[in-house]
């Protein structure tokens, strides 16, 4: 039988890689924690009947849905259902929630490229068409609002 003769060098050579790996993959798993953006998705909750005027203001109205507040442009997608039968417009606001601008009435997707420059949050106006009699009631909000997919960034 041989004698396995004891290197401590070898061994301090082994420990201090095997400290610098863990090093390494500890920045790493850092960096890809701080690169994960966490997305939300607005709920029927969110919304309420009325209307947004063309001034980016609250307006009485039993026509349409909107968004009760703004939420963060940072990652904005609105994505239609299949079958919806409604459309929807975009009112951008600034940081001081000054009205910006509103987007044309949408029926396709929205991929978040259009979003003006200052623009720092969004309010959604769904407008159903196809509604039995015109006037919305608070059963048909969560309807309406589930045809209508928005996420954004937290």
């Amino acid at each position: 039988m041989q004698k396995v003769k004891f290197n401590g060098k070898l061994l301090k050579n082994i420990l201090l890689a095997l400290v610098f790996l863990a090093l390494v993959g500890a920045v790493i798993g850092l960096a890809i924690q701080r690169d994960r953006t966490v997305t939300e998705r607005l709920g029927g909750e969110a919304y309420t009947i009325g209307l947004i005027d063309e001034v980016g203001e609250d307006k009485d109205g039993n026509t349409a849905i909107r968004t009760r507040d703004g939420v963060t442009v940072r990652g904005l997608k609105c994505t239609l259902a299949k079958d919806a039968k409604i459309k929807f417009q975009l009112f951008f606001y600034d940081e001081a929630g000054k009205f910006i601008s509103a987007s044309a009435e949408l029926t396709t997707d929205y991929d978040g490229s259009a979003v003006p420059g200052t623009a720092e949050t969004v309010r959604i106006m769904i407008t159903p068409t196809e509604d039995e009699d015109g006037k919305i009631t608070l059963v048909e909000v969560l309807g309406y609002a589930k045809q209508l997919a928005v996420s954004y960034e937290k």
